[in-house]
């Protein structure tokens, strides 16, 4: 289950932009056909944009990388 979670945090960490500039591309000027699994990935994606948008990553004093 570790795999899993791992690979999916690593999946959408990288993935997220490209998949909205390609629905918005495909949809919008392509005039791809809807899909309902590419739109939940979008919809899962621009999910994670805005979260990223409010909450931005802060970086601990616990990881700093140096032991004391």
């Amino acid at each position: 289950m570790k795999k899993i979670y791992g690979t999916l945090i690593f999946f959408f960490y990288f993935i997220k932009y490209p998949i909205v500039i390609y629905l918005l591309l495909a949809y919008f000027y392509l005039e791809v056909e809807t899909s309902l699994i590419m739109n939940i990935l979008g919809f899962v994606s621009l999910l994670l944009i805005v979260k990223d948008l409010f909450f931005p990553y802060k970086k601990s004093d616990n990881c700093s990388g140096v032991k004391k």
